[in-house]
């Protein structure tokens, strides 16, 4: 009885993340270990997130929003395959000259199909949102969320927490993840 109360203590221990590292604090949730590679990458391809826009090369504006104060630029050079399969479009957004946000589009049933198994594959099955095809990942640093609206439309967006926070603070919207 004792080895197996011993063996339930070393497996619950290690399942915690053993001692809190920050007593007195507000305990920092459990992350799966893909939710922890996601923060670990933080970005995508060679890009990460928090980036000045003085160290990007070859981008063309798209688009502004003048109500978050984010402008989202396209590169001329883009690689648009990702994997085994071509996106349509990925888009860097920049709030206060920093990145903020990459979006990544794809079209066609299978195409969708194929960037949503690479998601699952990579970061484990995502929290969904009710009653529509989007489904989100939330690290301490990353949120990634998976859109498909309508169908055979995916948007793939990878936001810095941080930043994201800033930028909704400062028009005094909750945060996405926080509310």
């Amino acid at each position: 009885m004792k080895s197996l109360v011993a063996t339930l203590l070393l497996v619950l221990s290690a399942l915690a993340g053993q001692a809190d590292p920050h007593p007195g604090t507000t305990p920092r949730p459990i992350l799966a270990p893909s939710i922890r590679v996601l923060d670990k990458q933080n970005g995508f391809r060679e890009t990460t997130l928090g980036t000045d826009i003085r160290a990007f090369r070859h981008l063309v504006l798209e688009r502004t929003d003048a109500g978050t104060q984010t402008a989202y630029y396209t590169r001329s050079t883009e690689n648009l395959k990702v994997g085994g399969f071509r996106v349509t479009g990925i888009s860097y957004g920049f709030y206060k000259d920093k990145l903020c946000s990459i979006e990544v589009r794809t079209m066609g049933d299978a195409n969708c199909r194929a960037i949503h198994k690479f998601l699952l594959d990579e970061y484990g099955p995502g929290q969904r949102l009710a009653s529509t095809k989007s489904e989100y990942w939330i690290g301490q640093q990353v949120s990634l969320r998976y859109t498909e609206v309508p169908q055979g439309y995916a948007t793939v967006m990878l936001s810095s927490k941080l930043l994201m926070d800033q930028r909704m603070a400062e028009r005094k919207i909750p945060a996405f993840g926080t509310a």
